[in-house]
């Protein structure tokens, strides 16, 4: 058992994602739970998340397109067209960076 378990307090837990508004249990009645939720947080919160796990597929499905068209010309003797695919791959990089970023930023300033 940990010191705060002895002493009654709840030990600290881990979230999987800091940036989770907290969420309270829902109301209790006689028979149990009460249907339908009660949380508390922010509005847009899943469809932000939505948004950036299609956008980034979306880049993860092109960078894998130009790694493997990168690959191709490279073992077929035409490098001269991969300094553009790296180019094109770094777009794709930074803005996936933006993606992630963005929101979290947003939201932190509200």
């Amino acid at each position: 058992m940990s010191i705060h378990a002895a002493n009654g307090q709840h030990p600290y837990r881990r979230k999987a994602n800091p940036d989770d508004p907290p969420v309270e249990r829902p109301p209790v009645g006689p028979h149990g739970p009460r249907p339908g939720p009660n949380y508390l947080g922010l509005e847009g919160r899943i469809a932000i998340v939505q948004g950036q796990v299609f956008i980034l597929a979306v880049i993860v499905i092109a960078q894998l397109w130009l790694v493997t068209t990168a690959l191709y010309e490279l073992l077929s003797g035409r490098p001269g067209t991969l300094g553009w695919l790296v180019l094109a791959s770094a777009v794709g990089f930074v803005l996936a960076l933006v993606v992630f970023f963005w929101p979290r930023r947003r939201i932190e300033e509200s």
